[in-house]
């Protein structure tokens, strides 16, 4: 810990990389995003508001589904799509808020496009966050006060299947001398019907059919949100700045599920027809105050201070009805969790002359979990089944970095970072089983970008990063299924010995800008992963448990090309048509599970995207289209356990009129080929084979919004 300290303190002078408009209010950049990720030695990809509302999309999921690389897990419009960067998610993708990493649980469908400002896409790691990024970083930016007046309201409706959803929201902002004010507002309504249909098959170690269960399953979700995101910025003496931000999100959610088996052949689950209701309150504070102090001779002081809240309350009913009368079961699952964190982080930052910038600083986190469980089994014929279960768990974290951006020559430019970070997680459980764990990670990063004759440049980049296991993960509490266990739906338990992976990244990228607004780029990386946390599977008390374990190496390796075409930017009489591409393609190596299609973490194997916006010279009209791709395919979890999921095909749509510079109208189709989603998972031993087929149907979604001033 000393040696860290002092590496830190001298580095003392040198400035972090940091974005222009994130901290100097008074300066404004009039190139475009394109403009500047060319110019950045840090590889990064900002995706602005205008790009992520463009298609009407209401998760940042969907309007970041057709950025390279980037592809989201699950059916097509489903809730709570994990988003992937290189095919893996599960914490090998960071996402952060406002810079600071989101919670477990934290949702990007639970956050409008409308309160955010820009996301930046960053493929390889930085000093500055944290080196929990395997897979690479998502920064989401909320809207800021840049002190332009702004009265503007959107009203949205929209139809997916007979569910209707509505949105209204809100943007306001103004300037009272120094003071710079802000306030962006949502109220929403969803809603989402789906039908899962099930099969489950198995066969003896002879090859003859011992089973065959049939299991439609439909499902109704509703959600209605109210979200506000305040910003209040006041400009100080000097140059400094005075920055507080926060986000309120409420969120009510209720889900309806019935399933109704049939057994053609080896009998029906315990509960072959059964209903289960869920409901959730949730709610969500995060408060920031950024603080910019000017220094002598260029240096500077940003520090930054953030507390969050997050409250779940949810109420699960189960009712089992068994295949003969007077069989069947109630469970009643009464939960919550409560999490309060707070942050602190600063840099100290320095100009050595036009060409050289230096920063050193600290970021710091304290996180306090608690969850209770109540539960209740009822049996005909028999007492209650209780079961109370509570743990609090409390993460630390604190991490010391250093990092320099040179400008060697007009052409090449260098960044050289290091980062130390600790964690600690301690819980205590109901059953007095504590759990104390740490570790730390050193995190050398280098990124440079040589900037070639003409319009060409190279970008190379060589990293350290990590991946921590969740508290989840650790904690050894089941969590177990209500119906239907098998080793294709086994129940989970986590494993307090679980340690970190640590990873080396190689990435290299060349990029060739043909003029405003217009690129060819081709990127691939290379991950050394250690000590891979894989699922064991065994069976425990008649049941099966899988349980996460460190096992071995892995490698991920990966290819993206992308364009962006705008044709004014290569003929000047072309017409307004903008062309976009993009193609990611991606493998991976588990060396403890024997091949073929030993890929890691069900990786996505490629992905792809094409689009198109098209303005009319003769009409206030624009036009555009997407067409979305993800490719499925087998994934070996264990010698006994095969994945496979489908493929993923998606159209989007929109048309937006223009009656004035600021009145619109938006209609958007999203899911326009309505393609179904199939999931398998299959295990076979020397005992026989269970093979699990689930296809979940999809819809179309219609939308309209209104846009225009107050």
């Amino acid at each position: 810990m000393r040696y860290t300290l002092l590496l830190c303190s001298l580095a003392l002078p040198w400035p972090a990389h940091v974005r222009a408009d994130d901290v100097l209010p008074s300066v404004t950049v009039n190139a475009g995003k394109l403009e500047q990720r060319r110019n950045d030695t840090v590889s990064t990809l900002s995706v602005g508001h205008d790009e992520l509302i463009r298609q009407g999309d209401r998760s940042l999921s969907d309007a970041l589904k057709r950025q390279p690389g980037i592809s989201i897990g699950g059916a097509p419009g489903a809730a709570g799509g994990q988003i992937q960067m290189r095919g893996l998610g599960q914490g090998y993708t960071l996402i952060m808020l406002d810079g600071v990493p989101v919670p477990p649980g934290f949702s990007l469908d639970s956050l409008d496009p409308e309160l955010v400002e820009r996301v930046d896409i960053m493929r390889a790691a930085t000093a500055e966050f944290s080196a929990q990024a395997i897979a690479g970083s998502i920064n989401i930016v909320l809207k800021k006060s840049g002190g332009r007046r702004e009265r503007t309201f959107k009203l949205g409706a929209s139809g997916s299947h007979g569910m209707p959803a509505g949105s209204a929201t809100v943007q306001w902002s103004d300037r009272d001398g120094r003071l710079a004010y802000a306030l962006a507002g949502t109220l929403s309504h969803t809603g989402r019907q789906a039908l899962l249909d099930e099969w489950n098959r198995a066969v003896d170690a002879g090859g003859r059919p011992t089973l065959l269960r049939h299991a439609p399953l439909t499902e109704r979700v509703t959600s209605d949100g109210i979200e506000l995101a305040p910003r209040l910025q006041w400009a100080l003496e000097g140059e400094g700045s005075l920055a507080w931000q926060s986000l309120l999100s409420v969120r009510r959610l209720a889900s309806r599920r019935h399933a109704l088996e049939t057994a053609y052949l080896g009998g029906t689950t315990a509960y072959p027809d059964n209903q289960a209701n869920f409901d959730q309150d949730s709610g969500t504070v995060r408060s920031d105050l950024h603080w910019l102090r000017k220094l002598a001779q260029g240096a500077s002081l940003d520090v930054k201070l953030g507390a969050s809240v997050n409250h779940r309350d949810n109420d699960y009913l189960f009712l089992g009805r068994g295949a003969a009368p007077g069989q069947g079961s109630t469970r009643q699952v009464d939960s919550g969790v409560d999490e309060v964190g707070v942050q602190a982080s600063g840099t100290y930052r320095r100009a050595l002359g036009q060409h050289h910038t230096l920063a050193a600083g600290w970021d710091a986190g304290h996180r306090r979990r608690t969850e209770f469980r109540r539960e209740r089994e009822l049996a005909p014929g028999g007492p209650p089944i209780l079961a109370d279960e509570d743990y609090a768990a409390t993460v630390r974290r604190l991490a010391l970095f250093a990092q320099d951006e040179w400008d060697i020559s007009p052409r090449w430019s260098l960044y050289l970072g290091l980062r130390w970070e600790a964690w600690r997680t301690a819980s205590a459980t109901g059953d007095g089983q504590p759990l104390d764990v740490g570790a730390q990670v050193w995190s050398p990063v280098l990124q440079s970008l040589w900037k070639m004759r003409g319009k060409s440049q190279v970008r190379l980049a060589l990293t350290r990063t990590y991946k921590a296991p969740q508290i989840f993960e650790l904690i050894p509490r089941p969590y177990t299924v209500d119906n239907g266990n098998s080793p294709t739906n086994p129940d989970n338990q986590g494993n307090p010995a679980l340690r970190p992976e640590l990873a080396w990244g190689l990435d290299a990228a060349y990029e060739y800008y043909l003029g405003e607004g217009a690129m060819l780029g081709a990127s691939a990386t290379v991950r050394k992963i250690s000590d891979v946390m894989l699922d064991r599977l065994y069976q425990q008390g008649g049941r099966w448990v899988a349980t996460p374990v460190n096992n071995g190496k892995a490698q991920v390796r990966g290819i993206t090309l992308e364009a962006k075409l705008p044709l004014k930017a290569l003929l000047a009489d072309a017409p307004a048509l903008d062309l976009r591409a993009n193609v990611a393609r991606n493998w991976s190596r588990v060396d403890a599970v024997a091949g073929p299609d030993n890929r890691l973490d069900s990786q996505l194997p490629w992905s792809a995207s094409l689009g198109a916006d098209y303005q009319l010279s003769s009409l206030p009209l624009s036009v555009g289209a997407d067409l979305n791709y993800q490719a499925g395919g087998r994934s070996r979890e264990s010698s006994q356990l095969l994945a496979w999921q489908g493929a993923r095909r998606e159209l989007d749509m929109y048309a937006l009129w223009k009656f004035s510079d600021k009145l619109r109208l938006r209609v958007s189709g999203a899911n326009l080929l309505r393609q179904d989603y199939r999931t398998r998972s299959l295990y076979a031993d020397a005992a026989g084979s269970t093979l699990r087929t689930v296809d979940t149907g999809t819809y179309r979604t219609l939308r309209l919004m209104l846009e225009g001033p107050l």
